[in-house]
């Protein structure tokens, strides 16, 4: 498949993710890039809420039901808007005019361009696959709902392979399912054409977002957000080679619409139409699609709004007016409770976290905050530079300061993360992200966006300044095309500057993971040519037996024949347990055959030992003596990978 046979699918993506969002929004009287901003983060919700109701009343999971949520949605929203059109929007003194159309669409370009490149060229080929454990996972529970009909989080845990359901947030499982379904494609081209459509459009526009709530919707302010998004190594191509946690990426993604929906209701930065009802409407709307997405992220939107909820609230403290400060202590004492009890059972069990225990150095990692280098990467020199002017703009002028606080919240969470020493406090910290300093690495660019971009702006308004009075000197007057000439050569020179060290290295290392080889780390060329074979040699309904770390459970995502153990590293039925430890025994124990029998495993997949993870073997004891007296006759073969049919259970 190439890029270009991918329009048809892409614009698939487009409209399921963007389109229900764009309704809700336009009936809640969105306007402009609020109305794009909040598109995505709303759709993610209404295809989440699409698939528990088709779980619910029974349906197999397709678009129809999506459409459904996103009328009725919408319909709830015009008939509250009716009632309660006066409450959700007032007429501030100073309003936020939204930025034309062609701005918006101009800073979006910016971003979303240089980043589809990017991605694309990480991807190589449509088809391609993250030669990661994780994307085990990812890959068969697409096929899995595929074939199930059923997209619900309540049950996706096991991938079918029990009776009983396992919650597991489906968020972008449900998107990409939906591409999937929608548009015909095989899950490995649905994970890289709807990942590319999220991280462009719901990651590229939320940026935007968030920062004009406090620099407000002006053109140049918007071209030094767009900029400054494209400036971080680990937000987006760390998430999409690391593990992958493309469920964590989504979230991530949504996080920037998140905080500028908090900056509204907050009332800091720029005056909006919207009001504190129709804030906390717009959080209610994009909450359940990022939780559903990766809880953790809830947590860090909380972490992160601590620093703007201590300025809001800081003013109202001092007023002196009683009822004012009445208000201030409650609403910030809610908050405080929400979110200690909210950190305190959101998380992980302990054991989730100990492969982490002798990792991270966090006086490396507070070096690592202050160059925008996290995890030993080169520094980005545009971010830096900007966040040390942003820095300096918010002392001196004595205002925004909480964005730096943010920056410092992140900053903490990361070097905490990273702290060893302190198992006790790292863990009452960072436990949220099962101590891993990874995911949490994912999080600077969204905690530094802010600062950094004021920076920028402060330094574009500086040149501005600098150029005209260098022409009112002159007694000249500008020309009509020198501004945006002017700007175009600033963006021009930035996007040069962007992918220097930091980003160049993340890229690089992310397209590293993303290709077939005779070695790569997941499937390599000759595995993948074999299990595209499968479908010739093994019946329908056949299940097949392997070995997941060295990718062999595979087979399920790209042919559908099911996998003994579709994902993980041990199957959850004792008959399961019993075949992955003694199949190649059946001859010689009793008790193999009755289970090969009761979970139908028929076919053997071989890839060896060479496990996923790099520099390390894998070994399954029932399945290393795959011999023709022992039971197995070999069917099928390409180079070192093997299928074996189970010939020793009569």
């Amino acid at each position: 498949m190439s890029w270009l046979q991918t329009i048809p699918a892409v614009l698939v993506a487009i409209v399921l993710v963007f389109g229900p969002g764009l309704l809700w929004g336009a009936v809640l009287g969105l306007r402009r890039l609020s109305l794009v901003a909040l598109a995505g983060p709303f759709g993610v919700t209404a295809i989440v809420l699409a698939a528990e109701l088709g779980r619910l009343i029974g349906l197999r999971w397709a678009w129809p039901q999506l459409l459904a949520v996103t009328v009725l949605v919408a319909a709830m929203l015009w008939l509250l808007r009716r009632s309660l059109g006066h409450r959700l929007h007032r007429d501030p003194e100073r309003p936020n005019v939204p930025a034309p159309w062609r701005s918006v669409a101009l800073a979006w370009a910016v971003s979303a361009v240089p980043l589809a490149a990017a991605m694309i060229f990480i991807f190589g080929a449509p088809d391609n696959i993250a030669q990661s454990h994780d994307n085990i996972f990812h890959l068969n529970a697409l096929r899995y709902i595929s074939d199930s009909g059923n997209a619900s989080s309540l049950t996706l845990g096991y991938l079918g392979t029990t009776d009983r359901g396992v919650f597991y947030p489906a968020g972008w499982h449900d998107v990409v399912s939906l591409v999937m379904i929608t548009a015909g494609l095989q899950p490995a081209a649905a994970i890289n054409i709807t990942n590319l459509v999220l991280i462009t459009g719901i990651w590229s526009t939320g940026c935007l977002f968030m920062v004009s709530r406090i620099t407000g919707e002006r053109t140049m302010p918007l071209l030094v957000a767009a900029v400054v998004s494209l400036s971080y190594s680990s937000f987006p191509y760390l998430l999409l080679e690391f593990g992958v946690v493309y469920p964590f990426m989504l979230s991530i993604a949504m996080l920037p619409a998140a905080l500028g929906v908090v900056f509204q209701l907050l009332r800091l930065g720029v005056h909006t139409r919207v009001s504190t009802e129709g804030n906390v409407l717009l959080l209610i709307g994009l909450l359940p699609g990022m939780a559903l997405s990766h809880p953790a992220t809830i947590m860090g939107l909380l972490a992160l709004s601590v620093p703007p909820v201590v300025a809001a609230a800081y003013p109202a403290l001092r007023a002196t007016e009683q009822r004012r400060r009445l208000r201030a202590w409650v609403g910030s004492g809610a908050f405080l409770v929400v979110l200690v009890a909210l950190w305190i059972t959101l998380r992980p069990a302990r054991s989730s976290s100990t492969n982490w225990d002798n990792m991270g150095n966090a006086a490396a990692a507070l070096g690592e905050v202050v160059l925008n280098s996290p995890l030993s990467r080169p520094i980005s020199i545009l971010a830096t530079a900007l966040t040390i002017v942003g820095a300096a703009v918010v002392f001196n002028l004595r205002k925004n300061r909480f964005a730096l606080g943010m920056y410092a919240v992140g900053a903490a969470l990361y070097v905490i993360g990273n702290l060893q020493s302190m198992p006790a406090l790292r863990w009452w910290v960072a436990g949220i992200w099962y101590n891993d300093f990874f995911r949490i690495s994912a999080m600077l660019p969204v905690a530094g966006l802010l600062i950094a971009s004021i920076g920028g702006v402060a330094l574009a308004g500086t040149a501005r300044s600098f150029f005209r009075a260098s022409l009112a000197r002159r007694e000249k007057k500008a020309p009509s095309w020198i501004r945006p000439a002017a700007t175009g050569v600033l963006v021009v020179i930035s996007l040069a500057v962007v992918p220097l060290f930091a980003v160049q290295r993340g890229i690089s290392e992310a397209a590293a993971k993303y290709r077939f080889s005779d070695r790569s780390q997941l499937l390599s060329i000759d595995e993948l040519a074999l299990i595209k074979r499968i479908p010739d040699r093994v019946p329908e309904g056949a299940v097949i037996a392997g070995d997941p770390l060295t990718g062999a459970s595979l087979s399920y995502a790209y042919t559908g024949r099911p996998a003994l153990v579709p994902s993980g590293t041990t199957s959850p039925s004792v008959e399961g347990k019993l075949i992955m430890d003694k199949l190649d025994k059946m001859r010689t124990d009793p008790a193999v055959c009755p289970a090969v029998k009761a979970q139908n495993v028929q076919y053997v997949l071989d890839f060896g030992n060479r496990s996923v993870h790099p520099g390390e073997k894998s070994s399954v004891p029932g399945l290393q003596e795959l011999t023709e007296a022992n039971g197995f006759k070999l069917v099928d073969s390409e180079g070192d990978a093997k299928l074996y049919q189970i010939t020793g259970c009569p």
